[in-house]
């Protein structure tokens, strides 16, 4: 060869392109529009809008029945918080349609919108706050399922055909906030819930309660009884029992009243204590003591 250079000439471009071909590379798919909001800050939120509207309903219940508004009856209280669930309904229809926010939706920075992007019509978000009941009816599941659906839609969401996005990016300090806030806020209610029904004594719980008292006062009766006659009491349940004649039917109730092996009688002559647990589930402990103390023995009197 004559000539070892060798010219290289840039291909001619492309019309339409403005950067090589290879430049353009999917990166896969792009979020579009705000994202949807998180379980704990749309759970902060709706505490900060229905809590006042519960307070409200046993703050004014007395005055209404004062003033005559509702009677003072199971049927008047629960017209009384129909109005005020009625009250709740429709404040979360207003501020959670057109663009609106709730009081608590605007401190958390989140909105309700219609599934396509668009602001939640006044129909539309009437649905969806009757469908809170909904949720709260299935043991709360319906809030919960934001937790798995897409767009973190929970079940008066898909009623309603509504999302909630978040408008405005929270910081770290901010967001651990938040999560402490709704998780010590669960708690808190889960607590609640629990006194009010598992831990509750029931009407059978306290029956058996009162039964199980009622038996060892009985006992208690006839310490005093023993004391009167040997001037002392004592720990020893068969000679109380013997002086009801009837022995067998003593054994019989403390069987029928008290969970077995509880009972116990303490006493050291002049005062005792007896104690038992009951036949209710959690085994509530029952007690009695002396109320008058028996005399010294002869040998200690002055």
């Amino acid at each position: 060869m004559e000539n070892n250079d060798f010219e290289f000439k840039p291909l001619p471009q492309i019309p339409g392109l403005t950067a090589p071909p290879e430049a353009d590379v999917d990166d896969g798919p792009r979020p579009e529009g705000p994202v949807p909001a998180g379980f704990n800050e749309r759970f902060v939120a709706y505490v900060i809008d229905a809590l006042p509207f519960v307070m409200m309903i046993y703050w004014t219940l007395k005055p209404a029945i004062k003033s005559g508004l509702v009677s003072p009856s199971s049927g008047g209280e629960l017209k009384w918080k129909l109005v005020w669930v009625a009250a709740y309904v429709v404040y979360e229809t207003v501020f959670s349609s057109g663009g609106r926010a709730t009081l608590g939706k605007w401190l958390m920075n989140i909105r309700v919108r219609a599934a396509d992007g668009g602001d939640l019509s006044v129909g539309k978000a009437f649905i969806r706050s009757v469908a809170y009941f909904l949720s709260s009816a299935t043991l709360n599941l319906g809030y919960i399922l934001a937790l798995f659906t897409n767009n973190k839609r929970a079940l008066h969401d898909l009623v309603a055909g509504s999302r909630v996005v978040s408008i405005k990016e929270r910081g770290d300090v901010a967001a651990g906030l938040v999560l402490a806030v709704s998780w010590g806020l669960m708690a808190i209610f889960l607590g609640s819930w629990l006194n009010k029904t598992v831990l509750r004594i029931t009407p059978s719980e306290k029956r058996q309660i009162v039964t199980a008292h009622r038996t060892i006062s009985k006992l208690a009766k006839l310490e005093e009884i023993y004391m009167q006659q040997e001037g002392r009491y004592t720990n020893d349940l068969k000679k109380l029992a013997d002086l009801t004649g009837n022995v067998g039917a003593v054994r019989a109730e403390l069987y029928k009243t008290l969970e077995p092996n509880t009972l116990a009688i303490a006493s050291n002559g002049r005062r005792f204590q007896i104690t038992a647990k009951a036949r209710n589930w959690r085994h509530t402990e029952v007690q009695v003591s002396s109320k008058v103390d028996a005399p010294p023995p002869r040998e200690l009197r002055p």
